[in-house]
C-alpha cells in the first residue's frame, strides 16, 4: 500500500476525534506529507490539529532535527493557549507515557525535558513552539518498521520493532486526548 492510499480514512476519524473532544479542538487537517505540521498549525491558529502522512522537516528541542521514518512514523501538531508552566513538556511526554502504558507495561518512561523512552530508547518527543498567545504542541512518534539513519542505530525505536502492530492514526486517537487534558490541568 503506498503512503496516500494508507491515510485515506483519516480525515473522517480525525473529524470524529475533534467531535468528541470538549471545544478545545475544533478543526483538524490531514495532510499526505509536509516540512513540519508545527507550521502548518501555527497558520491555521488555535483549536488547530494536524497530522501528516509523511513529514520532511520535523525539529526537536534546541534546534535539533526529527527523524520521523516517513510514513512509517506520526506527526503531528495542536494549537492551545500558550502557558507559562514550563513543566509542560515534560507532562505532555508523560501524557504519551500514560496513553500507550497498556500496549506497553512497564516498559516506557520520560526523559526530560520531552522525550518518551522505550527499553531506554527514544520512541517519542515533544516540542512547544509559543508565540502571539498560542502553544503549537508538535510530538513526533515512531510507529511502523523504520530504516534508521546509522547514527540513531540503537538509540531509536519504533513500536513494530518491538511487536506493537497498531495503526498510526489509533496512536493519534490514543494520544491527543491525553495530551489536551494534560494542558488543561
Amino acid at each position: 500500500m503506498n503512503a496516500a492510499a494508507s491515510i485515506t480514512h483519516w480525515p473522517d476519524r480525525l473529524d470524529a476525534l475533534i467531535a468528541h473532544m470538549d471545544s478545545s479542538l475544533t478543526q483538524g487537517r490531514v495532510m499526505a506529507a509536509c516540512a513540519s505540521t508545527q507550521d502548518q498549525a501555527r497558520i491555521l491558529g488555535r483549536g488547530a490539529l494536524v497530522v501528516a502522512g509523511s513529514q520532511t522537516e520535523g525539529r526537536g528541542q534546541r534546534g535539533n532535527t526529527w527523524f520521523g521514518g516517513g510514513d512509517a512514523g506520526l506527526a503531528f501538531s495542536l494549537v492551545l493557549p500558550a502557558t507559562t508552566r514550563p513543566e509542560l513538556s515534560r507532562e505532555m511526554a508523560s501524557a504519551i507515557v500514560v496513553a500507550l502504558g497498556d500496549l506497553l507495561p512497564r516498559r516506557l518512561r520520560v526523559k526530560a525535558p520531552n522525550d518518551v523512552l522505550l527499553d531506554g530508547r527514544k520512541l517519542a518527543g515533544v516540542l512547544i513552539e509559543q508565540s502571539d498567545g498560542n502553544a503549537v504542541i508538535g510530538v513526533g512518534i515512531n510507529v511502523g518498521p523504520i530504516d534508521w539513519p546509522q547514527e540513531l542505530h540503537g538509540q531509536a525505536v519504533s513500536l513494530h520493532e518491538v511487536g506493537v502492530e497498531i495503526d498510526r492514526i489509533e496512536v493519534l486517537e490514543m494520544i491527543v486526548p491525553r495530551l489536551v487534558d494534560s494542558w488543561q490541568a
